[in-house]
């Protein structure tokens, strides 16, 4: 508790734009809260990158984040509303009326500010989508005007109606504001709504829009595909050139070096750079690198998660290359770090990983489970669940937090990542040299199944449960065959199984199928786990009999 205590204190002491730099080390609950507590809570937020202002707006939620909204300047909400309006060239009328009342709810005078200051060309264009304006003739009597213009008028001059129905109330009153506070500019607006084509006014918005991203180096869809065009060692040189972004006005984004973890090499190697610069450049370099991802990997600009899994995803591949570069050496990566472009570091790390998802996709496809019509489905669950990770379109492994905890998806991170994947492919193709050996086919499977069994389909038959049949007929007819057992001779076979251990067959099985000895420790990988599920089932035998068959997972059986 103190140590919190200390740290809340150290951040009190800090001015606005030195805060704003470490806010993204908090959680974003405790990020607001810091803020709110300040004196200068506007300072601050208007202190904050655009990039880490908008990253945290998300983090929030939007409506949760209406304290944020109502300390922004008009640059952060501008981005926050050039991602969120905007899919590829075209706006989104309905989400771009809905982010105005947040703003709206959030501070009136935001708003307005936002409005006056706004490209006319964005306004014209949403305004055009959000009603329907008519100007009233020259002497015309007003009351005879509103029989067949608009219903709504301010001036008895223009006359608008809500193609939103449900935001008439909204729009009635933005309107308003702005015909009550500059009556020009509420005039010039709906005229240009009237008469300024539709798409001339869309085209130059979608200019300005498009520069203000490369401003903000957020590039196109092409553009940021080039993030993943293989690169190969010797082709990552040094040649970063340091520019002293210190000078510039707007602060370095924050929110992706943030969510480096410390203890990867990555985060141990900005730990040994002292160049406030340079870091800097990193900072800006990680950002641009989140950027591309996110557009590359058309992730939702309204998907929170899914824009910090873009940037875990840079971490994670920059890591990667960085390890790949450095062999791991930390004062090696430090000066790789600071004199490589970081995109070069990136585009390496996706290279290795992609050969992975390559060579697992042929085994698939080309290889002995493409013989096999559930595919993947003919490994046992947890290498399926690794297999599936390894083949998405950014593949991922699975990870134990701890030795006993459950495993979960994550991104290769490190030498030894590509070491364990190439270790699972290596034991795939492996345990196929078994299965072949078998002679087993899926028309061979395609049999009558005891449906009480735990496998009692063709779809459910696995590679263990294949191997592990084979090796019951080898004691029970002397014949290496996938043949299911007649559960009515269950009694009669089990104390056989017991007899003729079922481990010690398969290992000699093993040792004649398998003649590399680096093929056979693979296999064990696999086929351990199967051995403890054997003796696991074997021990629920009744008194004086065998296991009920109901509860046998590895064994396929079939009734007379």
């Amino acid at each position: 508790m103190g140590i919190i205590d200390l740290e809340g204190k150290r951040l009190e002491r800090l001015g606005p734009a030195e805060l704003a730099g470490q806010l993204m080390r908090l959680p974003a609950r405790k990020r607001l809260e810091t803020i709110l507590q300040r004196a200068d809570a506007e300072a601050v937020v208007k202190a904050m990158a655009v990039q880490d202002f908008y990253f945290s707006v998300q983090e929030l939620g939007p409506d949760d984040a209406l304290a944020l909204l109502s300390l922004a300047g008009v640059d952060q909400l501008t981005y926050l509303f050039d991602l969120e309006w905007w899919q590829k060239d075209r706006t989104n009328p309905a989400r771009a009326i809905e982010w105005l009342e947040r703003l709206a709810t959030a501070s009136e005078d935001k708003l307005l500010a936002w409005l006056y200051e706004v490209d006319f060309e964005l306004l014209v264009t949403m305004f055009k989508q959000w009603i329907d304006v008519g100007v009233a003739p020259e002497e015309t009597d007003p009351m005879e005007a509103v029989e067949y213009l608009p219903k709504n008028t301010l001036d008895d001059l223009y006359y608008w109606e809500a193609r939103y129905p449900q935001h008439e109330e909204f729009l009635k009153s933005l309107l308003s504001v702005l015909f009550e506070v500059n009556p020009s500019f509420y005039r010039e607006l709906l005229h240009h709504v009237m008469y300024w084509l539709d798409a001339e006014a869309e085209e130059s918005a979608y200019r300005f829009h498009r520069g203000r991203l490369e401003d903000h180096a957020i590039p196109d869809f092409y553009d940021a595909m080039e993030i993943y065009r293989a690169i190969r060692p010797e082709d990552v040189i040094a040649g970063k050139r340091v520019q002293d972004v210190r000078e510039e006005e707007a602060p370095s984004p924050a929110f992706a070096v943030s969510l480096v973890p410390e203890k990867d090499l990555l985060g141990r190697a900005l730990g040994g750079i002292q160049d406030a610069a340079m870091l800097d450049m990193i900072q800006l370099e990680l950002a641009s690198l989140a950027n591309k991802v996110v557009v590359a990997d058309e992730v939702a600009a309204d998907n929170p998660a899914g824009l910090r899994d873009a940037v875990d995803k840079v971490a994670a591949y920059v890591n990667l290359g960085l390890d790949l570069k450095s062999a791991g050496s930390v004062d090696e990566a430090v000066g790789i770090v600071s004199g490589v472009y970081l995109e070069q570091l990136f585009r390496l790390g996706h290279a290795q990983v992609a050969r992975l998802r390559a060579r697992m996709k042929q085994v698939l496809q080309r290889g002995w489970l493409a013989q096999w019509p559930t595919g993947l489905g003919v490994l046992e669950s947890e290498w399926m669940d690794e297999a599936e990770a390894l083949l998405r379109k950014t593949p991922r492994m699975l990870r134990a937090a701890t030795a006993d905890g459950p495993r979960r998806e994550d991104f290769f991170r490190d030498r030894r990542d590509l070491f364990q994947g190439k270790n699972f492919i290596d034991t795939v193709i492996s345990l196929g040299m078994l299965v072949n050996g078998l002679g087993a086919t899926p028309g061979s499977l395609d049999l009558e199944l005891w449906p009480d069994g735990q496998i009692h389909g063709a779809e459910d038959v696995t590679a263990g449960a294949m191997i592990w049949t084979a090796a019951a007929r080898s004691v029970t007819d002397g014949k290496w065959e996938v043949v299911p057992i007649p559960v009515e001779d269950w009694e009669a076979v089990f104390p056989l199984l017991q007899e003729n251990p079922l481990e010690d067959r398969i290992r000699s099985w093993v040792e004649k199928t398998v003649s590399q000895a680096t093929q056979r420790n693979l296999l064990w990988a696999y086929l351990e786990p199967l051995c403890k599920a054997w003796a696991e089932d074997s021990k629920l035998r009744e008194e004086g009999g065998a296991p009920d068959p109901r509860f046998v997972r590895l064994l396929l059986f079939t009734s007379r």
